[in-house]
C-alpha cells in the first residue's frame, strides 16, 4: 500500500512539471517574449513644416493734413517721382469757422418765438431756432471775436442770457499714408505743395510727417 502511494505520488509531480515547463502554450511564450513586443513599434520622424520666407520689414508714416483732395493728389505724384507709394486716406474732422451766439434752455416753442420775436424787433433780423437744436435760438456766427462780444452784450441788455462758442464746421482732410524701409528716411515736407498756397513755399510748416493711426483708428 506504502508503495502504490509513492509511486502515485511521484507521478502526480512529474505530470506537473511537463504541465508547467514542458507543455506550456506557445502563445503565452510568444506574448511574454519582450523582445518580440518592442520590434513591433517603428518610430518615425515627423517631417518639419516648410519655413515660410520672412516678409521685409516696414513702417507706416502719415504725410499731411491736406485740406482738399485737389492737394492730396499733387503731394502723392510728388512722392512717386521720389520712387514711394503713397495711399490716399480721407478724415472727417472739424476746424473752428468763427464765433457763434445764441441763446439756450428754451424749453417749447412758445418760449423760442418770444425770444426770436423780441431779437427781430431789436435789430437782429438773423435770429432763428435751430432745426437740430430744438432748445436754442441761434443769434449769428460771426467772423471775428470782436463782433460776436458785442452781438453777445445786446442779447443780453435784453434780458436774454447769450452763449458765446467757437463755432465747429465739419471737413474732409485728406492724409498720405506711406510704407519705408526701417533705413528708409521721411519724405521732407518742405518738397511737398504747400495745402495753403499751393507751392512749394512754406511747405515744412503747413505738412507734418506723424506715425500712421492705428488700425481702426482715425487719422
Amino acid at each position: 500500500m506504502r508503495n502504490l502511494f509513492l509511486a502515485l505520488l511521484a507521478l502526480n509531480v512529474a505530470f506537473f512539471g511537463w504541465a508547467r515547463w514542458i507543455d506550456r502554450p506557445r502563445e503565452l511564450a510568444v506574448a511574454a517574449s519582450p523582445a518580440t513586443a518592442i520590434a513591433s513599434l517603428e518610430l518615425r520622424p515627423v517631417p518639419a513644416a516648410p519655413v515660410a520666407a520672412a516678409a521685409p520689414l516696414t513702417h507706416c508714416r502719415s504725410i499731411g493734413p491736406f485740406p482738399d483732395a485737389t492737394l492730396a493728389s499733387s503731394a502723392a505724384d510728388a512722392l512717386r517721382g521720389h520712387g514711394l507709394q503713397p495711399r490716399e486716406r480721407s478724415v472727417e474732422s472739424s476746424v473752428p469757422d468763427g464765433y457763434w451766439v445764441y441763446v439756450e434752455d428754451l424749453k417749447d416753442a412758445t418760449a423760442r418765438r418770444k425770444v426770436i420775436s423780441t431779437l427781430n424787433a431789436a435789430g437782429m433780423k438773423d435770429a432763428a431756432a435751430m432745426a437740430d437744436e430744438s432748445e436754442r435760438v441761434s443769434v449769428g456766427v460771426f467772423s471775428d471775436q470782436k463782433h460776436a462780444v458785442h452781438r453777445a452784450e445786446q442779447v443780453q441788455e435784453l434780458g436774454f442770457k447769450p452763449v458765446l462758442s467757437v463755432h465747429q464746421r465739419a471737413v474732409s482732410i485728406a492724409w498720405l499714408d506711406i510704407e519705408l524701409k526701417p533705413n528708409e528716411p521721411d519724405p521732407a515736407p518742405g518738397a511737398l505743395p504747400d495745402p495753403l498756397s499751393g507751392t512749394k513755399t512754406g511747405a515744412a510748416d503747413a505738412v507734418r510727417v506723424i506715425d500712421c493711426p492705428a488700425k481702426g483708428a482715425g487719422g
